[in-house]
């Protein structure tokens, strides 16, 4: 049985990390955001949420498998050789799809160290899924942080240095390398290098692991995608300006989530406990402490957000970080709803409800289309913001929708959350 000790011990490594590592990224971005121009600055933020989606689909859900295998299995070396081909395979998979979009501020040497970059993210690294696996997410939290700080380090002085965008990210794959490098020799990797007797293996055909993930692993990209796709759109049909403003607010807002996936993350093993043991009542109390906990952190944050964030934007004497501010407050809206919905997609996954999950991102997915490309007059700002809340509250009523007609909506607190995200609807309208 789990001690209580490294229990705790992981949640705060979880947390902590999530949240150090945000502010780091969130200091670089203002450092970047002051000296490069608009064009070298819009193709970073290109980059960076190229490699989202591309990290997620790095590994396609393999990641929750490879950390259940390595908790249990006596072949760690098997259970990382086949991670490590499933996860070559999905990422090429991955690169060949995202190729596709139109991305006119990333030239193709750019898109091709964005993939180096993901396939080598932590997100994607089989050795920190092995950590996990081991239940040692403190050893984690410190190679991640190291990696990321040096990285931050490097980025923040190749640009006031005056680095093109390929140096940059050439400092970034450079890190996660390094990274790697110190994983491989660190005393917890030692017995994935251990040849085993392959009979104690007892590992299904890498086809049938590669099936077995694929639902979980469609709706994680889905929701990746979901998530930056008012930003491909600003890219591809919004002038530079307009995209780099509306890309640093949506940077900024959507970086405190990482609060919200701590407390999911965090959530999930006892949700599942309690689902395996069809404990309706214990499934109740998770589901409704981990939601009312997001309402607690987010909803004084939004509204905070809205009152504050534009005043005290203008101490900086910056036009274009007074109009940064002004998308932000249009993003909170979105931000809450969006946080709840992280909740709604871990319940999902919890009831093995992947496929639903697939559908009802799919529809958020085209309503967000819909309501950001037809915006008639509407400003780009706006038309973003606005199609990410609508394209969120779409996405949420089809889960909400999906745990009832499965029965499975026990704990959500249906009333909290719509009277929640209505008081922040109406703050913004008649607030702006």
């Amino acid at each position: 049985m789990r001690k209580p000790g490294r229990f705790g011990r992981n949640i705060l490594s979880n947390a902590g990390g999530n949240a150090l590592v945000s502010a780091l990224q969130l200091g670089l971005l203002c450092v970047l955001f002051r000296i490069m121009d608009d064009l070298d600055y819009a193709a970073f933020l290109t980059a960076g949420y190229l490699v989202g989606p591309l990290e997620i689909a790095s590994d396609y859900g393999v990641r929750l498998w490879a950390t259940r295998e390595f908790s249990v299995t006596d072949n760690p070396r098997a259970v990382m050789r086949q991670s490590w081909k499933i996860k070559i395979f999905y990422t090429v998979v991955a690169a060949i799809a995202l190729s596709l979009l139109p991305l006119n501020t990333l030239t193709l040497g750019g898109f091709l160290l964005c993939i180096l970059i993901a396939a080598t993210q932590p997100g994607t690294d089989p050795f920190l899924w092995h950590m996990r696996g081991r239940e040692r997410l403190d050893i984690e939290a410190v190679v991640v942080i190291g990696s990321r700080v040096a990285i931050v380090a490097g980025m923040a002085v190749g640009a006031i240095a005056g680095l093109p965008l390929t140096g940059l990210l050439w400092i970034w794959l450079g890190g996660n390398i390094m990274r790697l490098a110190v994983e491989w020799r660190l005393p917890i990797s030692k017995p994935l290098f251990v040849r085993s007797v392959e009979g104690t293996s007892t590992l299904q055909p890498i086809r049938r692991t590669i099936a077995a993930v694929f639902p979980l692993g469609t709706a994680l990209v889905l929701t990746c995608i979901f998530q930056r796709t008012s930003l491909y759109i600003l890219e591809a049909y919004a002038t530079v300006h307009d995209y780099k403003i509306y890309a640093t607010a949506f940077k900024f807002v959507s970086t405190s989530g990482a609060i919200a996936t701590a407390i999911f993350v965090s959530s999930f093993a006892p949700l599942s406990r309690a689902v395996e043991a069809s404990d309706a009542d214990a499934v109740r109390a998770v589901v409704r402490r981990k939601m009312v906990l997001v309402t607690a952190v987010f909803l004084p944050v939004c509204v905070l957000g809205i009152l504050l964030v534009v005043p005290l934007s203008a101490w900086f004497s910056s036009q274009s970080l007074t109009d940064v501010a002004s998308v932000m407050v249009l993003l909170m809206p979105g931000l809450y709803v969006s946080c709840v919905n992280m909740g709604l997609k871990f319940t999902l996954n919890a009831f093995e409800l992947n496929w639903h999950d697939v559908t009802a991102v799919l529809l958020g997915l085209t309503t967000l289309l819909l309501a950001t490309t037809f915006h008639g007059n509407l400003s780009w700002w706006t038309a973003g913001a606005l199609g990410w809340f609508v394209g969120e509250s779409t996405l949420l009523m089809a889960r909400l929708w999906l745990l009832y007609s499965q029965r499975k909506h026990l704990g959500v607190p249906v009333g909290m959350i719509f009277g929640s995200a209505a008081a922040l609807l109406l703050m913004v309208v008649f607030l702006r």
